[in-house]
């Protein structure tokens, strides 16, 4: 499924804004705890990144790499 990278910011620090991580998600009507678990985060903190707390470098990435198609379901669940 294609995310639709387009309309996230190309060069802006990932993850763009809290309410573009939000967006991503209910693209893919997915609930927090489904989508955030696949970059190995709970829901918990999952739910924090999409009001605006950091989100480590690590999980940065990943995400920058499945919005950016990169990498999808099948490379994040191994």
């Amino acid at each position: 499924m294609q995310l639709g990278a387009e309309s996230l910011p190309q060069n802006a620090p990932w993850p763009a804004a809290p309410h573009e991580l939000r967006r991503l998600r209910i693209r893919k009507r997915e609930s927090q705890e489904k989508f955030w678990s696949r970059f190995g985060v709970t829901q918990s903190s999952g739910s924090r990144f999409e009001t605006g707390v950091m989100i480590p470098p690590p999980v940065a990435i990943l995400l920058r790499l499945y919005v950016n198609g990169r990498l999808n379901d099948e490379d994040l669940h191994g």
